[in-house]
């Protein structure tokens, strides 16, 4: 890969879709990173005060409460992928096709 110039450097910092390209990104990735660690946390606070509660059966089922939250908290995490991999898809893609337009990959 050739060496880019610091005046190529500049100018594709300057870019304002490639600007926007990485501030969405990253404002994504932040905010479902703190989800998950919100999920996370929140769900081991929750089993070092609520042992009893999670471990009994809801529902006239055999399963625990605890396993099935912990199950939605899995989900959520495959949501949360694939909500990413959409907005990275359409938005974030299509983003990057204009960039290297502009700039003349």
């Amino acid at each position: 890969m050739p060496q880019l110039s610091p005046e190529r450097t500049r100018k594709i910092l300057a870019d304002s879709a490639f600007r926007e390209l990485v501030s969405g990104r990253a404002r994504l990735r932040w905010w479902l990173s703190i989800l998950t660690l919100v999920m996370f946390f929140g769900f081991i606070a929750l089993i070092s005060t609520a042992k009893a509660a999670l471990g009994a059966s809801f529902a006239g089922s055999a399963m625990p409460l605890g396993f099935a939250l912990a199950l939605l908290m899995v989900a959520a995490i495959i949501a949360f992928t694939a909500f990413y991999v959409q907005r990275s898809n359409t938005r974030f893609d299509e983003l990057a096709r204009r960039v290297n337009r502009e700039l003349g990959r």
